[in-house]
């Protein structure tokens, strides 16, 4: 697999325990490595850790890195199996794990470009299930996921109870949630529940 020649250097600087090659990766990426985890995690305690014990792993694996080989390729996949360990202790089901399991499993053997087209089709997914919802609980939803403002500020804007905003976002995610299992599989609609 090529890779740049900054890239090379970079690689065989880490591996020789230079900080400053440690940090650059960190800064390069470090915030995609948070969003990526995101998808799968509301928690943003849960994802720090996440975040950081990736970079730790990588820290202490560093004398078997190759020089040719990508680190963003083994950030990620250190990254999905610290989510998917997460996700397992979250989830009771034996059916849920099992399923699970077996959708980690396929993504870790995808390169960094189909990682790409996956991340397009969940988005694609929940947009779906999102365009489903009727004007008036789609307008709360956005509200409330998309621009982070609270029952009480949507009820202001809206001139309406916080108790009726209440009501919209539970039937709203109860909707999309529905949609994306009968459609999409047991495990999309899991990952929505824990991401929301």
């Amino acid at each position: 697999m090529s890779v740049t020649t900054e890239v090379y250097w970079i690689n065989i600087r880490l591996r020789d325990g230079d900080h400053k090659a440690f940090l650059e990766i960190y800064n390069r990426h470090g915030k995609t490595l948070y969003y990526f985890a995101k998808k799968f995690i509301q928690d943003t305690d849960v994802i720090d850790d996440i975040v950081h014990d990736s970079f730790l792993n990588l820290w202490n694996a560093r004398h078997r890195i190759k020089s040719e080989y990508p680190i963003e390729n083994y950030l990620f996949r250190i990254v999905r199996n610290l989510v998917f360990k997460h996700l397992k202790s979250q989830l009771k089901s034996h059916e849920a794990l099992v399923e699970l399991k077996h959708f980690e499993e396929k993504r870790i053997v995808q390169q960094s470009a189909e990682q790409t087209v996956i991340e397009e089709e969940y988005d694609g997914i929940y947009e779906l299930a999102i365009e489903r919802l009727p004007p008036q609980r789609k307008k709360i939803f956005m509200m409330c996921r998309e621009e982070g403002l609270s029952h009480k500020e949507i009820a202001q804007f809206l001139n309406i109870s916080p108790n009726t905003v209440k009501e919209h976002m539970s039937l709203a995610m109860k909707t999309i949630q529905d949609y994306i299992a009968k459609d999409h599989g047991v495990i999309l609609s899991l990952v929505f529940v824990l991401l929301f």
